[in-house]
């Protein structure tokens, strides 16, 4: 058999193998979403996008990355890893203890 051809062969074999196991690990990873609860006082949800830094600012939704979901503690989740969540309110921020929930 040809030197070149055989070079050819495994060349192309070892591109369509790294390929193929390429694909389906780059379609396999979405963009992670996170609840997060934030317990003082009666206790709030909030639904994150992505992972922390968790900010919340009420006025302008582009300032943070999470959004306000109900009072209480999430229905059906744990939630026991700490976290902080920071709050925006005009110029003022405040970062507190919260728990993301699983």
């Amino acid at each position: 058999m040809n030197p070149t051809r055989v070079l050819f062969t495994v060349l192309t074999v070892v591109t369509a193998t790294t390929l193929l196991t390429a694909i389906p690990v780059t379609a396999a990873s979405p963009a992670v979403d996170s609840v997060v609860f934030f317990p003082a006082g009666n206790g709030a949800t909030y639904s994150c996008s992505g992972g922390p830094p968790f900010v919340h600012s009420g006025h302008d939704a582009s300032i943070g990355n999470c959004a306000f979901e109900h009072v209480g503690a999430p229905d059906g989740l744990v939630c026991d890893i700490p976290t902080t969540i920071t709050f925006v309110h005009d110029t003022h921020q405040d970062t507190e203890d919260g728990r993301l929930c699983h």
